[in-house]
């Protein structure tokens, strides 16, 4: 994804009012001001999040690969007011990507039960270029009962797992209500305690 950016020497109250965008762009041994267009950085920023690297295009012919690594917003107008890139290497990174599934599980569609998702995203260590869009989960052949692991993810290649192996991303339980239904079809009625005094024989 590419933005066009431009140096920044004007007030930011200005910048706004003309629907323009500030921001840094920065790395370890420079900073520098700029703005670009909202409307675009809206665009972008949906697509890509801050997992997504983004070039910057400046007039001069420069462009640097970025990350977004923060966006504020104006609470009452709810759009972004200032963001920052940080400028992106080969070195690997840390970043969350979210989770998505595929497929209806076997344990929903064959036996009745409820998908429960526990984890949404995941956090992940990579070459900036090689970030993931996102992490599919084919959850087809997941039965009731079967959880499934931050281990059990399928990684693109060069891509490590940070957070923690046995987390579970997402499993297959029971309808509520169903484990006293199955007790009471097995002739196993959990017994009823009944309050009160007892009556006199």
């Amino acid at each position: 994804m590419e933005l066009n950016v431009f140096d920044r020497s004007q007030k930011t109250s200005a910048l706004r009012a003309d629907g323009m965008l500030p921001a840094v762009v920065y790395d370890k041994k420079s900073n520098r001001s700029i703005y670009l267009e909202r409307k675009a950085f809206d665009k972008v920023f949906r697509a890509v999040s801050t997992h997504g690297v983004i070039t910057l295009k400046f007039e001069n012919g420069d462009s640097l690969e970025t990350l977004v690594k923060a966006v504020a917003m104006d609470k009452r107008k709810r759009i972004p007011e200032h963001a920052d890139f940080v400028i992106v290497s080969d070195e690997p990174v840390e970043v969350v990507v979210p989770i998505h599934t595929k497929g209806i599980a076997r344990g929903v569609k064959e036996q009745g039960g409820v998908l429960d998702i526990v984890l949404h995203t995941l956090t992940i260590k990579c070459s900036p270029k090689n970030i993931p869009q996102e992490l599919v989960v084919d959850i087809s052949d997941v039965g009731l009962g079967q959880p499934v692991h931050a281990s059990d993810v399928v990684l693109p290649e060069g891509v490590k797992l940070v957070s923690d192996s046995k987390a579970t991303v997402l499993t297959i339980h029971q309808p509520r209500g169903a484990e006293n239904v199955a007790a009471v079809v097995a002739g196993t009625e959990p017994e009823v305690i009944t309050k009160g005094k007892k009556e006199a024989e």
